[in-house]
């Protein structure tokens, strides 16, 4: 496995994860939590330089539960888009990057994208542009995250050489753009301004280095007359990071098992024959998806990431994290005792995190947080997603619809949807909030509450009291001496 020298020291990469976004901002706690040896991530939570995580912050994401983690930031040095804080509204028509160019747009700005029309492709190549990423002053994108702290940047749209030499309508070409097929002329270009933003990081920190996505084939573009150049690069580059090689197609997620054997060729000579690591990232959540993926990628001598979606909203497990990992069916996923992330995907999961201070997703469907096994009383408010005492001490929780509590005295709330509410053993508080509710006090003497909506309450063993809310409630008092109020609605009352 590959050894990155930091400014800390050597790390060993085993495995990789990568995450840009997330519903409510990419959070930095979060992924201080993941055990991945490297993580590519957003320099901010929101994309914008307002929101950047502070050096304390990607300190602790380096400083990760599974030991040193190298943290890299992901930039886009081929596109320009409309979220970023270098665009600029009076440059279009409209103020996005699909409207028309106005006179105000700089002279670097080229075409939309038409795979993605948020952004628009940029001649890399001219200073102007190139002073976005990079400058004396330190103001510029790349500055940022090494000041920031980052480890390395993740390099996005590198396979723009191509698009200017080969792809781009010419329509759109401009004096000084490369000739029309000159690839060599492109790739030139683009090596060059890896290579300098590379060395201007490095005289903050020598350690720095670069990982470009995608854009195997650009060591070729210099038909083997270039050896200067390529050996710049290769110095450049820690890594290569690639996407779609082996289930490449038109799906989002979960294209079929294709591998896509020039592009693997092409990365074995070019990269891992001159030393360099190939990180390969295919979209595909389904477990024989991913196992095939993991199992060539590993033949093939590259490290395998299996991204759940994307949009890369939510960071999947460790390469080979086995039947314990997530997948998008119905899962039963149990941290340890230390600091996990978990993140249920789709499908109706069951999800504990033990000890230890969890970031425990439970994704779309219909989920439960377990703490069945806590030593202590936990509280659980899920529609505030907080939570709190024994096992849930120092958790973040997202996206339940379930409890199990423990055996203790616990204090647990639902969300205003509908709620499966289990208290266990022990003289438990449980309120339904909104929803028609289920509610199961368990053992021990129990405080019940529906609240709204129609709800199912089962004291269960113990003195329970229970009170139904204010439309039509079912309520079973089981064993035990309880006490059972309807309050308002149509409501039916078993004492058990």
């Amino acid at each position: 496995m590959p050894v990155f020298a930091t400014s800390t020291g050597n790390v060993t990469v085993n495995n990789w994860g990568y995450q840009l976004h997330a519903p409510n901002g990419l959070n930095a706690t979060a992924l201080a939590n993941e055990t991945h040896d490297l993580i590519v991530m957003d320099f901010s939570s929101d994309g914008t330089g307002a929101n950047s995580f502070s050096s304390a912050q990607i300190s602790a994401i380096k400083d990760g539960p599974g030991g040193r983690t190298v943290a890299v930031a992901y930039i886009s040095i081929g596109e320009a888009t409309e979220f970023r804080d270098l665009w600029d509204a009076s440059w279009t028509s409209n103020g996005l990057a699909s409207g028309t160019l106005t006179a105000s747009a700089p002279s670097w700005l080229g075409p939309t994208n038409p795979e993605w029309p948020e952004g628009r492709k940029v001649r890399y190549w001219d200073s102007d542009w190139q002073d976005k990423i990079f400058n004396d002053a330190g103001t510029g994108w790349l500055d940022k995250i090494v000041a920031q702290g980052f480890d390395a940047a993740y390099l996005d749209i590198v396979g723009a050489y191509y698009y200017w030499a080969v792809d781009v309508p010419a329509s759109e070409r401009q004096t000084g753009d490369p000739a029309a097929g000159d690839e060599k002329d492109a790739a030139q270009r683009m090596i060059d301004f890896i290579v300098d933003l590379t060395a201007h990081a490095r005289q903050t920190n020598p350690y720095f280095f670069v990982i470009p996505q995608n854009g195997e084939f650009i060591l070729d573009a210099l038909e083997g007359t270039d050896p200067v150049r390529k050996a710049a690069y290769l110095d450049a580059v820690g890594a290569i990071g690639v996407e779609d090689i082996y289930n490449p197609g038109n799906l989002d997620e979960n294209n079929p098992f294709s591998p896509d054997a020039e592009r693997i060729s092409v990365l074995q000579n070019d990269f891992l024959g001159n030393g360099i690591p190939v990180f390969s990232v295919d979209y595909v959540n389904t477990s024989s998806l991913v196992t095939s993926f993991e199992n060539q990628a590993a033949a093939d001598g590259f490290i395998a990431y299996a991204a759940p979606d994307r949009d890369l909203n939510v960071m999947g497990p460790e390469i080979g994290a086995g039947p314990g990992a997530a997948t998008s069916g119905d899962d039963n996923l149990t941290g340890t005792t230390g600091a996990d992330s978990i993140n249920g995907l789709a499908g109706n999961d069951i999800i504990e995190g033990l000890a230890g201070a969890d970031f425990l997703d439970g994704g779309p469907d219909t989920d439960t947080l377990s703490y069945q096994n806590s030593g202590a009383a936990v509280t659980v408010n899920l529609q505030l997603d907080t939570a709190s005492g024994g096992d849930a001490a120092g958790d973040i929780i997202s996206n339940f619809e379930n409890v199990e509590g423990s055996a203790f005295d616990d204090d647990i709330r639902g969300t205003t949807g509908v709620n499966t509410l289990n208290g266990n053993d022990g003289a438990d508080t449980i309120r339904g909030d909104s929803g028609d509710d289920t509610i199961n006090g368990g053992a021990g003497n129990d405080q019940l509450y529906g609240e709204r909506d129609n709800d199912t309450i089962n004291g269960g063993a113990g003195n329970d009291r229970i009170h139904g809310g204010n439309l039509d409630d079912t309520i079973n008092g089981d064993a035990g001496a309880d006490t059972l109020i309807g309050d308002a609605g149509s409501d039916t009352i078993h004492g058990g």
